[in-house]
């Protein structure tokens, strides 16, 4: 009997009581919100730093297309086919939207938009001098649009200064 005692007092105090337990559901209840809460946000930074390497990658892939057709000396590109941006750009079949066409569409099909503003001639120091001799470069900037993962609408900008080479 007083074996049987022993191992009684043994089971009871390896358990847990209704009080720790309602303790232990309380603090899960207090630490598990936060903590979610902290690991959506984790999250959606990660999504937007993978969105922006994304468009990082689309416009370096316009910019060299862009490079590459200032260097060109095909008859319909080079450096001044940037003084009609409108035809360089939007000319069916020949512009640079319809030429990248392949080359964007995936980023196209998740969201991602982009536009190329050509700027006029300038100096080296990107603004328009009075002397016009000293105007022979021009700005390309391409903006690449895409949502955040919170749904803000993000806008990146980056340019190149060009010249005839």
């Amino acid at each position: 009997m007083i074996n049987q005692r022993i191992k009684w007092r043994r089971a009871a105090s390896q358990g847990f009581t209704l009080i720790e337990v309602v303790i232990a559901i309380l603090i899960l209840a207090l630490a598990v919100p936060p903590t979610l809460t902290m690991l959506d946000s984790a999250s959606a930074g990660r999504v937007d730093s993978v969105n922006t390497t994304k468009a990082t990658y689309l416009s370096t892939t316009v910019l060299e297309s862009v490079l590459a057709d200032v260097t060109s000396t095909q008859e319909t590109l080079g450096f001044e086919a940037l003084a009609d941006s409108n035809a360089y750009l939007s000319t069916a079949n020949t512009g640079l939207y319809d030429r990248l066409a392949t080359s964007v569409d995936s980023y196209i099909d998740v969201g991602f938009t982009y536009s190329v503003i050509i700027g006029e001639l300038v100096a080296s120091d990107g603004n328009v001098s009075v002397n016009t001799d000293e105007n022979i470069f021009r700005v390309i900037t391409v903006y690449v649009q895409y949502n955040s993962a919170t749904g803000t609408k993000f806008s990146m900008p980056v340019s190149l200064m060009v010249s005839e080479m």
